[in-house]
Parts: structure tokens; sequence; C-alpha cells
């Protein structure tokens, strides 16, 4: 049985199937969201680990996703977030404050190997 229960939302197929793999291959439990909606929706429900959230999806993008599960209860409120985006800039970064992301990667700057990396680091951290 899988350790952690890892929430991966991602509205690029392709991208979401390969990492959840490499997730599944550390013996993560990986629930997959395609949407913010949908991601909040699973969010609530099965209450994970750790969220990896894409910024930019439609029609609820990952920011307003993060900030619903902050404030949905105690559990959203200590949950570990690493956004996953393809977004670098100032402006991003402005409406990143409040949400307490644990990480913040840029797609075409980090390997698939890097965010698994980061999610065994940070939940690590968490069971200390």
């Amino acid at each position: 049985m899988a350790e952690h229960k890892i929430l991966l939302v991602e509205d690029s197929e392709p991208l979401r199937k390969v990492l959840a793999e490499k997730l599944r291959d550390e013996k993560f439990e990986v629930l997959e969201g395609s949407g913010g909606e949908e991601g909040l929706k699973i969010a609530e429900e099965a209450r994970p680990d750790l969220v990896i959230t894409d910024i930019v999806m439609f029609p609820m993008d990952g920011l307003e996703m993060a900030k619903k599960i902050r404030e949905m209860s105690a559990w959203g409120n200590d949950v570990e977030i690493i956004a996953l985006t393809n977004q670098n800039s100032m402006e991003e970064e402005s409406r990143l404050e409040g949400l307490r992301l644990k990480a913040y990667l840029v797609k075409a700057d980090t390997s698939l190997d890097e965010v698994v990396k980061q999610v065994k680091a940070i939940l690590k951290e968490k069971k200390k």
C-alpha cells in the first residue's frame, strides 16, 4: 500500500499521465484531475498529503483551486501544494502570495525526475 497520497492536477493529459506514472513507480498513490474544478472536488473527498497543480487551466485555474483548498478546512490549511507551470513572471508571483506554496516549478526548467525528487523531500520533511 502507498505511504502517501498525491493529487496531480494538470490539463495536459500526456504530461499528467507521464508524471503520474513516475510517481506511481516511486510507490505513491496518485489521484489525477484534469482541471481546477475536478482537482478541488478530488481534494475535498480524498484529502491527499500533497497537491501538484498546473497554474493555467480553465475554467478554474490552479491558483484559484489552491486558494479554495486553503480555505476548506484544517487539512486544506496544512496540505503541501506545489505549482508546476509554464508561467515565470512577476505577475504570477504576486498572485502566489498567501497561498504558501511549498515549491514553484517552471516546467521548461524542471525535469520530471526533479519533480519526483522535490515531492520526496517535501513529504520526508512533513513527516518530521
